[in-house]
This record gives structure tokens, C-alpha cells and sequence, in this order.
């Protein structure tokens, strides 16, 4: 090949690939790659990641009670009436008397650094707790929100390849029609037929476009939910190359439980009895220890100083033993909807896992009637295409009337829309049996 002309077809094979990328052009083989294409672009997936993210940061925040709190401080106060303080009157030598003095100064600094400990907090450690049972929810409503969006895409991903597959077959029946009506209109000019049949097939004729349109129409509604789903924008196309089919697989022995669901509401019990907990340990007494490293400084006038020898030292350390004794019957309240809660939370998990064993069985039994059906309808729509084929030639050469054709196309359409129907019934529940067998 000429060097130049090797060249431009380079150029206009890399126009061609920018086109191509600019339009955001996607390329699914199966169904498992759309999948993964959603795990990661679907905008409702990523929320749930980034609640993911603050449940973690909320665990550490309420994790933060093991660690000793310290802070730096530096306050000034001025003293608009120093108190006076009674003391005996001996010291000034007046025997028998209060004599009431003033201590202290007008203004006084305080600068340094102050730390606690809390040593018994069982509230905050059951607040842990509870922000464990938050993370651990989040991951599990994450997990459960991709296997409901697996079934999702499922769905619309069957409706797109069983309407691409209708597109198809309805341009086929459009043309056939096409060439009966170019047929009859040819009879009816040689006086073979009456422009009754003549009609006849021109409704035929539309029919088979109003068809055509429909499917189409579908097509692109479907193709538009799977954008949705896939985190695509409106400019952005995709090209799925998997065929709809029978296929002739081994089908499931069965339909495992929905685990995430149900461990969603396991988690919930778990979460209500630590709430539980934190609202009965509300009787029980806290204790704290605290410190505190610093000076003070005492000035008769606004006035502060840098000099050392202008602070004097202050340290102390204690302790902060406190106990609830009457909170307005808060805590016994609280403590007594905690544990309906924790009542509420088991009840639904068993009234769930019942529901869900029903669920399955319905969901494995339409499996099970929709792989027969499915099947009884493949055998339908190829007797019903044979038929088709068979009164078509016989229409050709004149030995039937259009009536019978139609008829027969009729029949053939009935059975296509059936083996259709049958075959995105079978497929979706094969696909949401996938998404929970692990």
C-alpha cells in the first residue's frame, strides 16, 4: 500500500475510534457485564457506598470515649466585687469576733491544659456498639441494593434483547407483507381478484408497519431504562451483543434464601438490643477522671503579663463520679421504648424470613413453568413459521386465496408474541435465581 495512503486510512480509522469514545459508544457481551458496568457506575450504588463511609466515620466518633479528651485553654475574668470571706477575728487580735475580708484581686488569668479520662461509661459503650450495628447495616443495605438493581437490570435487559429481537422479525414480516401486497396489486390489475382482497392486503401491509413502529417504540423505552440503570446520560449509546435464546442449559435445582435481606433484619435486632442496653446502663453511675496542668495570674488593674514570675502554678486532679437518681422518669421511658423496639425488630425478621420462603417457592415454581412454557412455545412459533412458509408458496402459485395466508401470518404472529413472551419470563426469573445462587 502506498505509504500515504496508509497513512490517511490510519487518520481516518483514529477519527473514527474519537467518534466513537466521544459519543460514550458501550459494548456489553452478557448480561454479567452489564452487570458490572452498574456496580460501578450506578449514581444510587455510590450513595450507598458513601453511607458507607460516614457509618465508618461514625463508628470512630462514638469509639472516641476510650480515648482520653485533652484541651488548651487560657481565660480571663474580672472580678466586678470581690466576696468577702468570714474569719475568725485572733488573727487581727480581736478575740471573739467574725471579721469579714477580701480575698483576691480584680482581674486574674488562667492559662494551661486540661485532660479527662472517663473510666466507667457503659452508655457510650453500647453507643459504640450501636454505631457498629450502623456499618454493618450500611454494607448490607449496600450489598442487598446491587442484588435488587441485578434483578432490575435483569428485567430491562431481557425486555431490550427480546424488543431487538421483535425489530427484526417485524421488518421480516413487513417485507413479506410488502411482497404479498406487490403480489395481489399485480392479480388485481390482471383481474385475478377483486379490490376486496386487494384491501385486504394493504391492511395487511399496514398493520405489519403499525407493528413495526410499535416495536421500536418499545425498544427504545427499555433501552432508555437500562440507561438509567447503568448510570448512562442520554447522548451515550450502548450495543449488546448477546441474541436472545433458548438456551438448553441445566436448569437450577433450586432457589437459595435471600440471605441479605434477612441478615438486614437480623442486623436490626442486634441494633435494638443495644439500644436496649445503652437505655438500662442510663441508671448506672459514670465516673471521670480529670487533670489539669496550668497558672493563674492575679492583677489589680486590666493589666497581663508574659513574666514568669507573674504566674503562679495550678494543678489539681480529680475524679467525677456521678449517678442518675430521679431524671423525671426519662430513663425508665426510654428504656421501656427501647425495648418495644427491640420487640418490633424481632418480629419483623420472623414475619420476613416466613414471607421470603414463600417468595422463593413462587419464584422457583414461575421458573419451572416458565422453562415448559418457554419450550411449548418454541415448538409453536417454528410449526407456526413452517405453516407461514407453506401457505405463502401455495399464495404464490395460486393455489389459495389471500384469506388463507393471513390467516396463517395471524397464527404466526400469535406465536411469536407468545415465544417472546415465554422466553423474557423464563430468562428474567433464570437471572434473579443467578443473582442470589452464589
Amino acid at each position: 500500500m502506498d505509504p500515504k495512503m496508509k497513512n490517511f486510512v490510519s487518520l481516518i480509522m483514529t477519527f473514527i475510534v474519537t467518534i466513537s469514545f466521544a459519543k460514550g459508544q458501550h459494548t456489553f457481551q452478557s448480561l454479567d457485564d452489564v452487570w458490572s458496568y452498574a456496580h460501578v457506575n450506578n449514581q444510587e450504588n455510590a450513595v450507598y457506598k458513601l453511607q458507607i463511609e460516614k457509618a465508618k466515620n461514625d463508628k470512630n466518633v462514638a469509639n472516641s470515649y476510650r480515648y482520653p479528651k485533652i484541651y488548651f485553654g487560657t481565660t480571663g475574668q474580672y472580678n466586678a466585687a470581690i466576696p468577702e470571706t468570714p474569719i475568725p477575728g485572733e488573727i487581727f487580735g480581736r478575740p471573739g469576733e467574725t471579721i469579714f475580708a477580701q480575698f483576691g484581686q480584680t482581674f486574674n488569668y488562667t492559662s494551661g491544659i486540661s485532660t479527662s479520662k472517663t473510666i466507667l461509661d457503659w452508655q457510650s459503650k453500647f453507643q459504640a456498639k450501636i454505631s457498629q450495628s450502623n456499618t454493618s447495616l450500611a454494607q448490607t443495605e449496600k450489598d442487598l441494593f446491587e442484588q435488587n438493581l441485578k434483578q432490575q437490570i435483569a428485567q430491562v435487559y431481557y425486555a431490550v434483547l427480546t424488543a431487538q429481537a421483535a425489530v427484526d422479525l417485524s421488518e421480516k414480516d413487513l417485507s413479506l407483507a410488502d411482497s404479498t401486497l406487490l403480489l395481489t396489486v399485480k392479480r388485481n390489475q390482471e383481474g385475478l381478484i377483486d379490490k376486496l382482497t386487494l384491501n385486504q392486503a394493504k391492511i395487511n401491509k399496514n398493520n405489519a408497519l403499525d407493528k413495526s413502529e410499535q416495536n421500536k417504540r418499545y425498544l427504545f423505552e427499555n433501552e432508555t431504562n437500562l440507561k438509567i440503570l447503568l448510570g448512562l446520560s442520554s447522548s451515550d449509546t450502548f450495543l449488546l451483543r448477546e441474541k436472545i435464546k433458548l438456551d438448553d442449559n441445566k436448569l437450577f435445582e433450586g432457589v437459595s434464601p435471600d440471605e441479605l435481606s434477612l441478615k438486614l433484619y437480623k442486623l436490626q435486632i442486634d441494633k435494638a438490643f443495644f439500644a436496649t442496653k445503652q437505655a438500662y446502663y442510663r441508671f448506672m453511675p459514670k465516673l471521670d477522671v480529670v487533670a489539669y496542668w496550668g497558672a493563674v495570674q492575679y492583677q489589680e488593674e486590666f493589666a497581663f503579663s508574659f513574666k514568669s514570675d507573674a504566674w503562679q502554678p495550678s494543678r489539681y486532679i480529680g475524679l467525677n463520679f456521678s449517678v442518675p437518681l430521679f431524671t423525671g422518669f426519662a430513663n425508665k421511658n426510654q428504656y421501656k421504648s427501647a425495648k418495644i423496639s427491640q420487640n418490633i425488630a424481632q418480629k419483623n425478621y420472623e414475619e420476613a424470613k416466613r414471607k421470603s420462603s414463600l417468595n422463593d417457592n413462587i419464584l422457583f415454581k414461575n421458573y419451572i413453568t416458565a422453562s415448559n412454557s418457554v419450550q411449548t412455545a418454541d415448538r409453536n412459533l417454528k410449526l407456526a413459521d413452517e405453516n407461514l412458509q407453506l401457505v405463502y408458496i401455495k399464495y404464490v402459485a395460486g393455489l389459495v386465496a389471500l384469506d388463507n395466508y393471513l390467516s396463517a401470518h395471524d397464527d404466526y404472529l400469535v406465536a411469536e408474541n407468545q415465544y417472546f413472551s415465554r422466553l423474557s419470563e423464563y430468562l428474567i426469573n433464570k437471572a434473579i435465581i443467578k443473582s442470589r445462587n452464589k
